[in-house]
């Protein structure tokens, strides 16, 4: 967490190198859900070349170092993939180029959505603040206020399990409890930093509800393939899927909310 503070407000290329460090780990540690578990050996190099390289390039064309037509070159940059799939790979090549796509939504959308974020000076705007890398740590800490009071008011209070084949330990009271302080917590930001209360309220109710769907269908995946963890990167956190499924889906719907309004 304190890494991740740092980079943001240290300026915008050290938070885009850590996003795609993190990107990076986490397509490996999906690669191995896929796997049932075991570590792959095969697809993984030109899946995290792929991702990688669509990743660094959106990211320079969000900065605005290079012209946005470079965007083009993602079109051959996956065909190149599929090609190297089709005639490289002995066995299985519908199951690399499907991972890969998934990957692609799970995986790189989620993490570019952060980038644009704290590049788009327009949602700054938007919102009332000047600088996208204090927004993006607003955004954050609405999550992380949300998973933690989800999870105390779920001990606490918790009674009535949503679905306790895939997370046993999530309750109906634990995502009340993480709405309502989300609310909270987007209500103090926008008080503290003078922006408007309004759209951090919207962005709160984001971040909370599809926060806790990324949890969800990241404990869905694991509990297919019987994992308790996506990894072991971070000892007693588990791995950086683990950390970071709360933006699988709220980080693109937060980008386009911000966008429509």
């Amino acid at each position: 967490m304190a890494a991740l503070v740092f980079c943001i407000l240290w300026s915008s290329y050290s938070a885009g190198l850590l996003f795609l460090i993190c990107m990076l780990l986490a397509s490996i540690e999906l690669t191995k859900l896929f796997n049932q578990g075991k570590q792959p050996t095969l697809g993984v190099a030109s899946k995290l070349i792929t991702l990688g390289s669509a990743y660094i390039l959106s990211f320079f064309i969000l900065q605005e170092v290079i012209q946005l037509q470079w965007i083009l070159l993602l079109i051959p940059l996956i065909f190149v993939f599929f090609i190297y799939e089709l005639f490289t790979t002995k066995q299985n090549q519908f199951k690399y180029i499907t991972e890969m796509m998934f990957a692609f939504l799970y995986v790189f959308v989620p993490f570019i959505s952060l980038i644009v974020l704290v590049t788009n000076t327009d949602f700054s705007m938007k919102i009332g603040m000047l600088n996208g890398r204090y927004m993006l740590l607003g955004y954050f800490i609405i999550l992380w206020t949300s998973d933690s009071m989800a999870y105390v008011t779920g001990k606490l209070l918790g009674k009535h399990k949503i679905v306790p084949a895939i997370s046993p330990g999530k309750t109906w009271e634990g995502v009340i409890g993480g709405f309502v302080f989300s609310l909270i917590a987007g209500f103090f930001i926008s008080y503290i930093t003078e922006s408007s209360r309004y759209l951090w309220t919207g962005m709160a109710v984001i971040v909370s509800l599809f926060g806790f769907l990324g949890d969800l269908s990241e404990s869905m995946l694991k509990r297919k393939v019987g994992l308790k963890d996506s990894g072991n990167i971070l000892p007693g956190h588990g791995g950086i899927l683990d950390r970071f499924d709360g933006i699988v889906f709220s980080a693109p719907l937060v980008m386009c909310y911000l966008f429509w309004i």
